[in-house]
């Protein structure tokens, strides 16, 4: 698994954001450190070198239990 980033915050709508510096596609699936999924990317956006993910927790998870943690993708 590669590390994207530390969840930042949530925003308004209860999505995490994550500051990253690598290259993530939209609907990319997310994991903890423990591999369990958290959710998806769902929106890039901000500075080039250094995007904001904004990622949706999937069905039944508890969003606000990763932040200021690392989170992964396979």
């Amino acid at each position: 698994m590669e590390c994207i980033g530390k969840v930042a915050h949530l925003d308004s709508k209860n999505r995490a954001i994550v500051i990253t510096k690598n290259k993530v596609p939209k609907n990319t699936k997310v994991y903890d450190s423990e591999n369990n999924l958290v959710g998806r990317v769902i929106n890039i956006f901000g500075p080039v070198n250094e995007p904001y993910l904004a990622i949706t927790a999937k069905k039944g998870m508890r969003i606000t239990k990763i932040i200021g943690r690392e989170v992964y993708k396979r």
